[in-house]
């Protein structure tokens, strides 16, 4: 006699036999691509030419925009530096002169004929191809005719110690009437004459020695 099926056995899905050949298959297929790939001569240049990360602690410093600069830029000095410098100077007595300039004026104002003792501060600026290599202030004592250097600097405003009075010797400082500064900068030696030129203003030769 036959065994009657249940509803329950109708209804129940009959489970399927997975084929262990198609993923092995399959298996084989993702793995020889992926060798491929991995082999393929673009992949590996790309591989090779992807530049390594780099840590926080591996990051070069900045550099210092100073050190890049060039030397010309770092010298020339006619900006803040020669503006403090001149500070307590005003601007009706300050003066630039050029390299090669012989009898440069320079006007005696009448507020300055006025003080019996002296006339100044006043600044000169010195430079060469226009740009600045020194600067100097002096004052001007009426009486005995003597330019007094109160300081000198370089194209940095850094002070200059050597300078002197080539006609005289002794202080060099102390500039008489139509004497003759001369003073040594990293572009060479230069020298300055000082000239009065009665009441009415002074007169300068700035010269580059040989």
């Amino acid at each position: 006699m036959s065994k009657r099926m249940s509803s329950k056995d109708v209804n129940k899905p009959r489970s399927k036999k997975v084929d262990t050949t198609i993923i092995v298959a399959v298996i084989a297929l993702i793995g020889t691509l992926g060798t491929a790939l991995f082999n393929s001569p673009v992949i590996l240049e790309r591989i090779r030419n992807k530049p390594a990360p780099t840590s926080s602690s591996q990051a070069q410093p900045p550099t210092n925009s100073s050190e890049s600069l060039p030397t010309s830029a770092l010298t020339e000095g006619d900006g803040d530096c020669l503006t403090q410098y001149f500070a307590d100077i005003d601007l009706t007595r300050q003066i630039s002169i050029e390299v090669g300039v012989t009898d440069q004026d320079y006007p005696i104002l009448r507020e300055d004929l006025s003080k019996k003792d002296f006339i100044g501060p006043i600044g000169i600026k010195l430079t060469q191809n226009a740009k600045m290599i020194a600067a100097l202030s002096f004052v001007f004592f009426n009486d005995s005719h003597m330019f007094i250097i109160t300081s000198i600097v370089d194209s940095n405003c850094q002070a200059i110690t050597k300078y002197s009075n080539v006609d005289r010797g002794g202080d060099h400082n102390a500039i008489q009437d139509s004497d003759t500064l001369k003073v040594e900068l990293i572009q060479g030696s230069y020298s300055l004459r000082f000239i009065y030129y009665g009441p009415s203003d002074f007169h300068f030769n700035f010269q580059q020695l040989q």
